[in-house]
């Protein structure tokens, strides 16, 4: 009875590591967003609905308003993004660091393109940077979870003075894609 306990602490201790990681992203650099992207687009979420693909998974299915296209080519002004997960009457799928859409938001993202022609958002939650209007001087910033200072700010709505506490405008966001900066 002591060895088979001994042997299951010794694999837990063994894959903790892994199962902790499994819940980590890698930070991507603006670089590595924009070399790695297919598609790089600047719009508002439109609508949002989650479906159930042919395999029985549940998926969220978002429509941008595309406003500005910064890497790649669309001829529409509307865009489709998918991601695992949703919810579809009581069932509930998660992906952990998935990427989050509200209607209404304005998003920069990085996107590769699936064989359906759809977006898919390059490093899960990596692959948006949300664009809000900072009211004092009427200049907009992004930010994703690495870029742009996204820890302080709990709430980007009632942020105030942001100019001066790290934050990456969406100027300096386009400039980075477009190599005008480094």
């Amino acid at each position: 009875m002591k060895r088979i306990v001994t042997f299951f602490a010794v694999l837990f201790l063994v894959t903790l590591p892994r199962i902790i990681q499994a819940d980590q992203l890698i930070p991507l650099t603006i670089r590595q967003l924009t070399d790695h992207s297919q598609l790089i687009i600047q719009g508002a979420v439109l609508n949002k609905s989650c479906q159930r693909d042919p395999a029985g998974r549940i998926y969220t299915k978002v429509e941008l308003e595309v406003r500005d296209v910064w890497k790649g080519a669309l001829t529409n002004r509307i865009f489709t993004v998918v991601h695992g997960g949703g919810i579809l009457g009581d069932r509930k799928a998660t992906v952990s660091n998935q990427v989050e859409f509200d209607i209404g938001e304005e998003i920069v993202a990085f996107l590769v393109v699936n064989r359906r022609g759809e977006g898919v958002s390059l490093g899960l939650a990596q692959g948006k940077f949300h664009v809000w209007l900072e009211s004092a001087t009427q200049q907009k910033f992004v930010c994703n979870p690495f870029h742009g200072n996204p820890a302080s700010v709990a709430n980007v709505r009632t942020v105030q003075r942001v100019a001066s506490s790290g934050f990456l405008t969406l100027a300096e966001l386009k400039d980075h894609v477009r190599g005008d900066s480094r």
